[in-house]
């Protein structure tokens, strides 16, 4: 009975990545760049967690956290955005480049707007409405100081009308740059992807990347409120086209016999990356070549794309999209709590307590709350399908009602 027990869980627990593995609109779903959603989301996580056990907790450290080379680490999460702007470039760049490159299948920008709207803006609106009311319960803000940031957050115009994030959900200025990237994403798909030579095409993308980071120095781009849209991310997107480009030639999908090489680059990418986020001209140089060759390792490397491609890890960076919408509020109202845990008064060892207390809590909630109220819209013909629930529903009252009348 014990055996059969132990396989019964065994099939469970090996059951649930599959549960909650992503539903793609090509059919096709590439386990590497969910795995890649991992390491982006992860930063985010682990910062956000930080700030507020930081600012919760009753210790003195013993060593001040401006010192805490601990902290420093847990403070870049932002450099998991960049990487979530670089795969948006990846996944919205593959299709427009198959079409330009390739001649296959017709540029529908109708049904494009259309998918990236039934795909995102459910589960946007109903969380953006939901801390909304739960902001109004606390009393923070009254109705009418609260409503209009609702709405412009809502609107994806928070940082640009108040320049500063978003009262609701302040993670939310990543995800109005993101739809700004998805209006301008044919155009700029078509302007670089109609390049018929590979060469020139691959040349245009890096000083594309390389003119951002310029104009950004030049125009003050990357202070509020310019870095808080396109203008001040735009080469993140681009090193994603880059990519798309390097992926439909089959050289980026390839393995590689140098795969431990590809390996150790990849680690040396993310402690570039961690040390070279900053303002500084040569640093976002630096940064952007990093994120490339990091984004390249997780395909090319050997240990990397096996690590990425783990069912678990690749399902939880597949619920990437719930979690980043979820976790700050969840994390505002666990920490206060959890902080009075502590062991010694050691920075390091109490945000590793705390990241046991508290992540795995976070992850299991937004594993319901993926599975309930985002994967049923990563199905494409969902609108359809509820239009035809409705109908019957509506068909089957109306039966009975001549039935019993």
């Amino acid at each position: 009975m014990k055996k059969v027990k132990g396989g019964n869980v065994g099939r469970l627990l090996g059951n649930v990545p599959k549960q909650l593995t992503r539903i793609t609109s090509s059919g096709k779903y590439l386990p590497a760049v969910d795995g890649l959603r991992f390491m982006a989301i992860m930063p985010v996580l682990i910062q956000h967690l930080s700030e507020r056990f930081i600012r919760y907790t009753p210790l003195s450290f013993a060593v001040p956290v401006k010192q805490d080379y601990t902290a420093f680490l847990a403070g870049r999460g932002t450099i998991g955005v960049f990487l979530f702007f670089a795969i948006s470039g990846f996944i919205l760049g593959l299709p427009f480049a198959r079409h330009f490159l390739e001649r296959r299948g017709k540029l529908r920008l109708g049904r494009y707007l259309w998918r990236r709207l039934t795909r995102l803006e459910p589960p946007y609106i109903l969380w953006m409405c939901c801390f909304f009311v739960v902001l109004l319960i606390k009393g923070d803000y009254s109705f009418g100081e609260l409503f209009p940031h609702l709405g412009a957050s809502l609107l994806y115009m928070h940082n640009i009308f108040y320049e500063q994030y978003s009262w609701i959900n302040p993670v939310a200025w990543s995800l109005e740059i993101e739809i700004q990237f998805y209006l301008l994403a044919p155009f700029l798909a078509g302007l670089f992807f109609s390049i018929p030579s590979l060469r020139w095409r691959r040349m245009a993308l890096l000083a594309a990347i390389g003119g951002i980071i310029a104009a950004q120095q030049t125009f003050g781009w990357l202070v509020m409120p310019f870095k808080a849209t396109l203008l001040g991310q735009l080469q993140h997107f681009l090193a994603g086209f880059l990519m798309a480009d390097l992926y439909l030639s089959g050289w980026l999908d390839r393995p590689s016999r140098r795969s431990l090489l590809w390996d150790m680059a990849g680690i040396a990418a993310f402690w570039t990356l961690l040390h070279t986020w900053s303002t500084e001209w040569m640093d976002n140089l630096f940064f952007a070549a990093a994120l490339l060759l990091f984004f390249a390792a997780g395909f090319k490397g050997g240990i990397w794309r096996r690590f990425l491609s783990n069912p678990w890890i690749a399902a939880t960076g597949g619920m990437c999209y719930t979690i980043y919408l979820i976790h700050l509020p969840l994390l505002e109202g666990v920490v206060g709590w959890t902080s009075r845990f502590t062991i010694g008064n050691g920075y390091s060892t109490n945000l590793l307590l705390q990241m046991f207390l508290v992540l795995p809590l976070v992850l299991i909630v937004s594993a319901a709350c993926f599975l309930l109220f985002e994967k049923p819209f990563m199905d494409k013909n969902w609108p359809q399908k509820t239009k035809n629930r409705w109908a019957a529903w509506r068909n089957r009252n109306r039966t009975i009602k001549k039935a019993t009348s």
